[in-house]
């Protein structure tokens, strides 16, 4: 594969902050899938009668997740929510036997990414891979917020890859690592029987993540934030848990990232307004004005 990230890193000089002589910084959260990264990780689906599986991509999840099991070519499938068995279990750490990880056995997110890079980079770029390759070019702290349910370690890891192969110029600074389907952080995000569902856990990670910048950082009334993500379904939940935040922290400036629909688009979000930008085609919006906060 042709590595064309030297060039953009080239066109993308190192940028300071743009609040920091006030000591500002700023941050940048992203989810994962479809956002930063398209990768073939399959969710499957278990009919009704049978029990026999099919495969579906988690775009295609996204696209009839309200048909499963109701009506359409999914109405007599279920989702079967069993971590080591069921419908997700591709995005979830399973059981590795030291011996078969000293002899390289990785996660299935791992083997995922690395099968990704195989092919074209538009094939891989997620709506949002410049986002995240400016931020981590310029050592923005950042966070990962997404359903998947591996252990966050492993998620660092898998980013790791991408500055291994030269795709990243450098490891990202990572403030958080949220993936709120993982067992042991439901229950620390206060989900104790694994029933809350994954937007109210998206919730609570993006409000601790802040809360997380301020504690490491200092509160600074110059720190600003910026939310990225690709999913119509989040959008609206996530302007909202904003909202919530800027009444809290009302000196700070906070932006949604909407890169749906092959579009990018920066909101900026006020207690009781928004101020969208123009929404820009991806191919058009390779402009940092429009990456930074």
């Amino acid at each position: 594969m042709v590595n064309r990230q030297l060039p953009l890193a080239q066109w993308l000089p190192y940028k300071e902050d743009r609040n920091a002589r006030q000591g500002g910084r700023s941050f940048y959260f992203f989810d994962l899938d479809d956002n930063i990264l398209f990768m073939d990780t399959k969710i499957m689906l278990f009919h009704k009668a049978t029990g026999e599986e099919i495969q579906l991509s988690s775009g295609e999840l996204a696209r009839h997740v309200g048909d499963i099991g109701k009506s359409g070519k999914y109405k007599d499938y279920v989702v079967d929510p069993d971590d080591a068995t069921g419908s997700y279990r591709n995005f979830r750490d399973r059981k590795i036997p030291l011996f078969k990880r000293l002899a390289g056995a990785k996660q299935s997110i791992e083997t995922d990414l690395e099968r990704a890079l195989e092919k074209p980079e538009w094939d891989w770029h997620g709506p949002s891979w410049n986002h995240f390759f400016y931020a981590v070019l310029n050592g923005r702290p950042l966070s990962i917020i997404t359903a998947r349910g591996h252990k966050p370690r492993t998620i660092k890891r898998t980013l790791n890859i991408l500055y291994r192969r030269g795709l990243l110029l450098k490891k990202p600074n990572i403030l958080t690592i949220f993936p709120v389907s993982n067992p042991d952080l439901r229950k620390k995000l206060g989900d104790g029987d694994l029933k809350t569902p994954i937007a109210q856990l998206k919730k609570k990670a993006l409000h601790l993540s802040v809360e997380r910048a301020f504690k490491k950082y200092g509160y600074n009334p110059y720190h600003r934030f910026g939310i990225s993500d690709d999913d119509p379904h989040n959008l609206d939940a996530i302007k909202d848990t904003l909202i919530e935040i800027k009444r809290k922290y009302q000196r700070n400036a906070f932006f949604l990232i909407d890169s749906s629909g092959g579009k990018i688009q920066k909101t900026e979000i006020f207690e009781d307004h928004m101020v969208p930008s123009e929404k820009i085609e991806l191919v058009d919006a390779l402009n940092y004005s429009l990456f930074d906060f």
